[in-house]
Formats: structure tokens, sequence, C-alpha cells
């Protein structure tokens, strides 16, 4: 038996697909995308990091949770690590810089 407690977004999957599957999930079980506790079931199934933010908001409808919480996805995935974000790529340099002065110190001292 489907249910509203078994529909979570997967990992890998994006908001669109679980949107996707949110509103087919919801068809199946003749339930209405306008009732209030519609959005509180669509938060519930999403990612936690995207979860906090959305509530934040306070929305009101299903397509106004779906929308922001397709910004925010798009928002983390390009974040740039010159204006506050972290990357593998600013750590591997930052390493490599450490590992650089390193060797200049004990090829100074030798």
């Amino acid at each position: 038996m489907m249910s509203w407690q078994t529909l979570r977004q997967l990992k890998g999957k994006s908001v669109q697909c679980y949107t996707q599957e949110f509103r087919k999930r919801a068809l199946i079980l003749g339930v209405y995308l306008d009732s209030p506790e519609t959005p509180l079931n669509y938060i519930g199934g999403i990612y936690s990091y995207l979860r906090h933010t959305i509530l934040m908001f306070n929305p009101t409808s299903i397509d106004e949770v779906s929308i922001q919480a397709t910004h925010l996805e798009a928002r983390g995935k390009n974040v740039n690590p010159e204006v506050g974000g972290s990357s593998k790529l600013t750590a591997s340099k930052n390493k490599e810089k450490r590992t650089q002065k390193w060797k200049e110190r004990k090829k100074n001292t030798v």
C-alpha cells in the first residue's frame, strides 16, 4: 500500500523528479494538492538541508514549495568558492600550497 510516509527524495534525485513522483502519488491516493497538509507532506520528504530553509519561508502551496526547493537546489550546485562557498578544488589547492611551503622550509634548513 502506498502512503506519504514512504515517499522521500532519494539520494541523487532532483527536486523536479521528487515533485513529479509526489504529484503522481497524490493522484493515486486521491489527495487534493490544495489541502493545507499537502505542502507539509511534500516538505517532509525532501532533503533536510532544503527542508529547514523552506520552512523559514512559511509556504502555503505545493507550487510555492517546489519552486523554492528547485531554486535552493540549483543555488547549492552553483556555489562559487571565491564568494564564500567551499569546494574540494579549494581544499586541494590549499593542501598544495602547504606542501610547497613545507618543502621550501625543509630546503632552506638543509
